[in-house]
């Protein structure tokens, strides 16, 4: 695929994607950005100081989301294919996952600014090893869509780690539910990564990809709620 060919618009015929679709593709940007913001507010009650990582990491997310949506109804009301907001989604959701995950990394037993900058080098070198692999893949080896795969392992991979602190958060505080429901959660986001490297699959194929993305993001942002409410009610939410 040529730069040109990501930066600008082409017409294509897309059967298999209906209105109805499209605009469903909406409901988990909604859900993502519910759970975003309450668990920037837990992150904050946990250390203030990963508040930033927090943010940065949250806005990642919910762009990926956005432009995934937004390329979703270009497509089916005007029959064009803006193929960058297409491919945009890994791109921005894998790192956004890891600052995600970073964030809520249990606290080092280290002084305050020294801990802080080496949990941010770390994160600076994963995000720079994934990006390496991407480009190698991608232009190096002339692998199509090289870079998918890296950045699918990385999202995943950070979604993993983010929802397990949660469950250990949830476990600690002695909610059984909350804990399930993340277990829950993390089930369907192993159900998502065949099907995405799939890839062109069938009108009832992509309405199940939406459908388990929407309830592992309505069970997330229903999960980090109740923590967030715990952590404002005075509940003894300590660091992990």
């Amino acid at each position: 695929m040529s730069v040109r060919q990501c930066l600008t618009w082409e017409v294509v015929a897309m059967p298999e994607l209906t209105m109805g679709l499209a605009w469903f593709n909406l409901l988990p940007v909604f859900f993502t950005a519910v759970a975003l913001w309450f668990l920037i507010r837990l992150v904050a009650a946990l250390d203030p100081r990963q508040r930033d990582l927090a943010w940065s990491g949250a806005i990642l997310i919910l762009c990926g989301g956005l432009a995934k949506a937004s390329w979703k109804l270009l497509w089916v009301l005007t029959g064009q294919d803006v193929i960058w907001l297409s491919q945009a989604l890994f791109p921005l959701i894998a790192p956004g996952f890891t600052l995600l995950a970073a964030a809520l990394w249990p606290r080092a037993d280290q002084p305050r600014r020294r801990g802080l900058a080496t949990r941010r080098a770390l994160v600076t070198l994963l995000l720079l090893a994934v990006a390496a692999m991407a480009l190698i893949r991608t232009f190096g080896l002339g692998m199509e869509r090289g870079w998918f795969v890296p950045l699918l392992v990385l999202a995943s991979g950070a979604n993993l780690v983010l929802s397990l602190l949660l469950m250990r958060l949830a476990w600690s505080q002695r909610r059984v539910g909350l804990t399930t429901l993340l277990g829950v959660q993390l089930l369907l986001v192993f159900a998502l990564p065949p099907i995405a490297l799939a890839g062109a699959h069938s009108l009832s194929m992509h309405w199940l990809e939406q459908i388990l993305t929407t309830l592992g993001m309505a069970v997330f942002a229903f999960v980090v709620y109740r923590l967030d409410a715990l952590a404002r009610a005075g509940r003894p939410i300590t660091p992990l």
